[in-house]
């Protein structure tokens, strides 16, 4: 199966100065975002007809070492 690779940039902008805890906590919020929009895609992909796909879950799990 073919491999297709997608780089976007993430950008946030942040009001004031803030705390070491909240810039910790925007990395996780920023995270989950993400996560749920990659899921939300694909679905979408999957609803197309292009069930082939691996979720990205499995994909990462196979090329991590044992």
């Amino acid at each position: 199966m073919p491999t297709i690779t997608c780089h976007f940039p993430i950008t946030v902008k942040i009001t004031g100065t803030p705390s070491p805890a909240a810039l910790e906590r925007l990395v996780e919020v920023v995270e989950e975002a993400l996560i749920a929009r990659l899921r939300f895609a694909r679905a979408k992909i999957a609803a197309a007809g292009y069930t082939e796909i691996v979720p990205a879950e499995e994909s990462d799990r196979s090329r991590a070492a044992p």
